[in-house]
């Protein structure tokens, strides 16, 4: 955290400069990191760390719990919120968010972000949705009274004693590791060599962390000393981050990382990665560099002085934004650089949402972009996939591959054709984002034209079947004349799940996905984009673990498609699912039915039992068993029909009704 007194430290942090020298040939440089299994789909990640984090910077906990399916429709495996603990105003004014980082005890709830039972209720929303809450913690100051060295009569009693203090005044040379340590920087310095403050800070930790939390990033992590490094055997050196750390409940479990403004000389960086992930915050400034002066090799291929599997990257943060040094970049140059520091591997990528109202709103719609969101499920489905970097035109085209699977391309530059080396697979691809882009990959070159100012996001050759679990790279594309489609195959609970939509209010501006759970159980509209492609809608959401049925119907704002108030129902599994529906059900229609459910394995004849709107009629159809163990029956939905119901039967009379609930499908009419 960069206070007051220090803003302008930002503009002047050590650029380590490993500019690759422009060229009119491609360069390319092998990437060293180690290739394990790939997981198809665009499921949140389990871990934290192998997902983005929205930073949803100066929201309020019930802003962001009421925008948790949207976020999770967007990608992000993680929520970063700003800090929980008390402050010595209740201003909400956005220039007054630096009120967060003095805080005035180590308690969780304040006037701007709210209290500590509504912080639990976010954490408890949020795990609904496979998401995880970083919270931001000041451990290093307390808020001062004006004077930086005076605690403000707001501090809590409990934090009075002089002894809790390290007492030195403000930071006298930058340079200085026992400076920057032990003196403040703009705030009353915590003692935190003192075993008291250690107990305090642990027993708040710990409190978040019973509360929900599943992370935390420390602000201005540089400035409390460790006992390793520039700092051992020092006076000043201290147990803070052994002890603190070490004496969490379920420190395994948390996702931890730490503000380490680099400098080059005394930041020590390398000892706090022995404790923590860090903030990248040179490569951030190699970032922004490359992306304004249209040289996206001077970036270069390395994290500039960390380890990317402990590197926490980004294209701006909260500080960067606030001081002005990265305010003047546009939101295309923003995307530019979110697709390259959520393309690389192995780092742990942010995305910090600028402000645009008071603290406790939602800032900007970038994060729910459609490119961002592209970005995001590309950096998801590459998980642990080496990455081998690429420059052409002239340096301002740059491409990521990632494995043999997908490849993120950064133009920019203007309109451009490329034909250069790939180690995607053969085939055509088009692009996930916004702009319209197809490139065909033959004999490891890939070609075609690249648009303006542009992030193309490819992965997965075009096809027309589902993808399903384990190395699968093929990808649904809805089927034109049908209304509404989905892959029934990624119905499970806790996975990512898109719908597409082509109905009547498909020429409207806008259009938003109404979905509830379990019988309308808090229902929430989910923002839709227009695929290029296909020309559908698609809405992406995240399914709860919870949940064992969706509901969901269409609007624009002022009309609604509620499916001639039948609305859409479908069923969810809680792994593997037994009957799929290709395409999704449509009156008048022909379907593919697959069945691979209980009586799959065994049987030798198959019969599929089907009827519509509650069984108003039966057919018997015999199914067709297939190379990988599933059965099919292709039938035609009847008109009229608004719901179609199946059960299954196999050669010894047995029957598989879903627990006599049977499996029912919701049909567009």
């Amino acid at each position: 955290m960069k206070k007051k007194l220090i803003l302008s430290l930002t503009a002047i942090g050590l650029f380590l400069s490993l500019a690759i020298p422009p060229s009119n040939s491609m360069n390319q440089v092998t990437g060293s990191f180690s290739t394990v299994a790939y997981a198809a789909g665009n499921s949140l990640p389990a871990n934290t760390k192998d997902g983005t984090i929205l930073h949803a910077f100066d929201w309020s906990f019930n802003t962001i719990k009421n925008e948790l399916p949207n976020i999770a429709a967007a990608g992000f495996k993680s929520v970063q919120v700003s800090p929980v603990q008390g402050t010595k105003s209740s201003s909400t004014d956005a220039s007054n968010w630096w009120l967060l980082y003095q805080p005035t005890n180590q308690s969780i709830g304040n006037a701007q972000l709210g209290t500590e039972a509504q912080f639990k209720e976010l954490c408890t929303e949020a795990a609904k949705y496979n998401i995880s809450i970083i919270v931001d913690v000041v451990m290093n100051h307390m808020a001062n009274n004006g004077n930086a060295d005076q605690l403000d009569s707001s501090v809590d009693s409990s934090f009075q004693n002089t002894n809790y203090y390290h007492n030195l005044g403000q930071c006298a040379n930058w340079s200085d590791r026992y400076s920057i340590t032990q003196e403040g920087i703009g705030m009353p310095d915590l003692n935190t060599q003192n075993s008291e403050v250690q107990s305090k800070a642990i027993t708040f930790l710990n409190q978040c962390a019973s509360d929900g939390a599943d992370g935390f990033r420390f602000d201005a992590a540089k400035h409390i000393e460790t006992n390793i490094g520039l700092d051992a055997g020092k006076s000043w050196a201290g147990n803070y981050w052994t002890n603190v750390l070490g004496n969490l409940t379920n420190e395994s479990n948390l996702f931890i990382y730490g503000e380490i403004l680099q400098d080059g000389t005394v930041d020590n960086i390398s000892s706090y990665e022995t404790f923590m992930n860090v903030s990248a915050s040179n490569l951030g400034y190699g970032i922004r560099s490359a992306i304004t002066s249209n040289n996206l090799s001077s970036i270069g291929t390395t994290f500039y002085g960390i380890d990317s599997n402990k590197a926490v990257d980004f294209v701006e943060t909260h500080d960067n934004y606030e001081d002005g040094t990265s305010k003047s970049l546009t939101d295309t140059q923003r995307k530019m650089g979110w697709a390259i520091a959520a393309g690389r591997a192995n780092a742990t990528p942010l995305f910090f949402d600028r402000p645009t109202s008071s603290i406790g709103s939602e800032g900007d719609s970038l994060w729910k972009d459609p490119d961002i969101i592209a970005i995001n499920n590309f950096h998801n489905a590459m998980i642990s996939q080496n990455e081998y970097l690429r420059w052409t035109n002239n340096n301002q085209t740059m491409l990521i591959d990632r494995g043999a699977i997908g490849t993120l391309i950064v133009n920019d530059g203007s309109n451009t054709s490329i034909n250069c080396s790939t180690n995607l697979a053969n085939g055509t691809y088009t692009n996930h984002g916004s702009s319209s882009c197809t490139l065909t990959v033959s004999n490891g070159t890939i070609s075609g034209t690249i648009p303006v100012n542009s992030v193309i996001v490819l992965y997965n050759v075009s096809s027309n079947t589902s993808g399903n679990s384990g190395g699968s790279t093929t990808t649904y594309s809805p089927t034109s004349g049908y209304k509404v489609d989905y892959d029934s195959s990624t119905l499970t609970q806790g996975n990512s799940f898109t719908i597409y939509y082509n109905g009547s209010l498909a020429s409207s501006s806008s259009v938003s996905l109404h979905l509830g759970y379990n019988s309308w159980t808090n229902p929430s509209d989910v923002a839709m984009t227009k695929d290029s492609t296909s020309g559908f809608w698609k809405g992406n959401i995240n399914i709860p673990t919870s949940v064992t049925k969706l509901d969901f119907d269409f609007t624009n704002g002022s009309s609604w498609d509620n499916n001639s108030s039948q609305n859409w129902h479908l069923p969810v599994y809680s792994s593997s699912v037994p009957v799929q529906v290709t395409p999704a059900p449509t009156a008048g229609k022909s379907i593919t039915v697959y069945y691979n459910g209980s009586l799959a394995s065994s049987a030798s004849s198959m019969t599929l039992h089907w009827g519509y709107n509650n069984w108003a009629s039966t057919n018997d159809v015999t199914m067709i068993k297939h190379s990988d163990g599933k059965w099919s029956a292709t039938i035609t939905v009847p008109s009229g029909s608004y719901m179609l119901n199946m059960c299954f039967k196999n050669n010894s009379d047995t029957w598989d009704s879903n627990s006599s609930s049977n499996y029912n499908y919701s049909v567009a009419e």
